[in-house]
């Protein structure tokens, strides 16, 4: 552990500093929680634990000069301090923390103390309380699921689905405009092709591991989207992305490509990453039903079961390309889940679906 409570009071900083050391220290934190908080006053903080990808996680504990107005002694910075991610901003995600988090009774997400944007560096922070320190767990990407936990992560899923479905395009701040035709483009397809043969998608067919089939699938999903019910999507719900109360209920985290989008791809993405593909191949019809329930329990007219079975198998080739054109991941990583949303693609026929 390290101790940081010798900071000065970083007047000016702003409500995203890309500067850790000002980030955690007393005089940034007090005048941030004073907008909620008038009367807070933050002594020091000791950091528990740093974690490292693409933005970086810091867990901390906090000391108040009283009794912190009620504001939790555990918490957790996440932002982009090393300067070789600080492209990446992560503005996306501190605009659903600020904007559409408080509004979500039904999604678990880790309550927040501040949440900041730098409007000149468009930086993204969130200060959130550390539920690991209350006992929560947050699961590995290498974790398996059992349909039983998949049908609750499925819940949270249908309960932020119907939150915002077939909602107006103006009631939606910018952030979340649809970007599979964006994406579609991220890599050159050469550059994709050489990913993709590179081994981590080892066991799939070649005509599956087609780059040139992987973009134009993408490019049909995102023609697929004016013709069907939009909603807020996550957009990357593995299992590195959820973490489990201390009861065992899910939630949801990692917000940074949540979009307006089909339904189908959170949910055909989920059951790909998730789930053994034989106990998939067992239950994602079932599980398919299970999530259609939920809707209508939120009072969401769902689409038809056939509809909603061809649009599931048509939306997996969404995760196959996302982890296709990952490369700043550990290598076991990207390996297991391209392995699985691949051989998702082949077993339904998906790119055959969407005619590409």
């Amino acid at each position: 552990m390290s101790t940081t409570t010798a900071y000065p009071d970083p007047a000016g900083a702003g409500p995203a500093p890309l500067d850790e050391q000002t980030v955690l220290s007393a005089g940034w934190l007090t005048s941030v929680l004073r907008s909620r908080h008038p009367t807070v006053e933050v002594v020091g903080t000791e950091v528990v634990e740093r974690l490292e990808t693409v933005a970086t996680k810091v867990r901390f504990r906090v000391d108040y000069a009283a009794d912190g107005d009620g504001l939790p002694t555990a918490l957790c910075a996440k932002g982009y301090f090393n300067p070789a991610m600080q492209a990446r901003a992560g503005q996306v995600e501190a605009v659903f923390y600020r904007e559409l988090a408080p509004t979500l009774d039904d999604v678990r997400t880790p309550p927040c103390t501040h949440v900041g944007i730098d409007e000149a560096t468009g930086h993204g922070l969130v200060v959130m309380e550390d539920l690991v320190a209350a006992g929560a767990t947050f699961l590995d990407p290498l974790t398996s699921y059992g349909p039983e936990q998949a049908a609750a992560t499925l819940d949270q899923l249908a309960a932020l689905h119907a939150a915002f479905w077939d909602c107006p395009v103006a009631a939606l701040p910018l952030a979340f405009a649809p970007r599979l035709a964006t994406l579609a483009g991220y890599l050159a397809t050469d550059r994709l092709q050489a990913q993709l043969d590179d081994g981590r998608a080892a066991d799939i067919p070649a005509d599956v591991r087609s780059a040139g089939r992987a973009q134009a699938a993408v490019r049909a999903l995102a023609a697929l989207v004016e013709d069907n019910p939009q909603c807020v999507v996550h957009g990357d719900v593995h299992t590195g992305n959820v973490y489990q109360l201390a009861d065992g209920r899910p939630g949801l985290i990692d917000w940074q490509v949540v979009q307006r989008g089909v339904w189908a791809l959170d949910v055909a993405y989920h059951l790909a990453a998730v789930l053994d593909p034989d106990d998939r191949a067992r239950t994602e019809r079932d599980l398919l039903d299970h999530y259609r329930d939920r809707l209508a329990a939120h009072g969401v007219v769902p689409p038809g079961r056939e509809r909603a079975w061809w649009l599931y198998r048509a939306h997996l080739p969404y995760g196959f390309f996302m982890w296709g054109i990952t490369r700043m991941v550990d290598r076991p990583i990207v390996e297991h889940l391209t392995r699985r949303l691949g051989l998702a693609v082949a077993a339904h026929r998906s790119l055959d679906l969407l005619g590409v």
